[in-house]
């Protein structure tokens, strides 16, 4: 079965009423953290990461004469990677590097 004209004309107009609904929200400032080597678990280690990257997102946005759209709730959001390695007494240090973009409303 082919779309018809009417189906296709349809489609498009959602598509376009979509990205005009999102191109109309703002922007998105991009921020890094790192949290240098500590003694803390692999999840806290990622979770101030990200939360350092957060916070340059919105210093970002601020510096751009936006406003901060910040995050809600406590659900970890952006991206993070980490390393470990281990002290002389064969505890663990993680160091973790996190991505995080707020939304910016100009």
């Amino acid at each position: 079965m082919t779309p018809t004209l009417s189906g296709r004309a349809a489609v498009l107009a959602v598509a376009l009423l979509l990205a005009f609904a999102a191109g109309a929200r703002a922007s998105e400032y991009p921020g890094w953290g790192d949290t240098g080597w500590g003694y803390a678990s692999q999840w806290q280690c990622c979770k101030e990461a990200i939360g350092i990257a957060s916070q340059y997102s919105e210093q970002a946005c601020t510096t751009a004469g936006g406003r901060p759209d910040p995050f809600a709730g406590e659900a970890q959001r952006g991206s993070c990677s980490s390393r470990w390695t281990q002290d002389a007494d064969g505890n663990v240090l993680y160091r973790c590097s996190g991505e995080a973009s707020v939304w910016c409303d100009q």
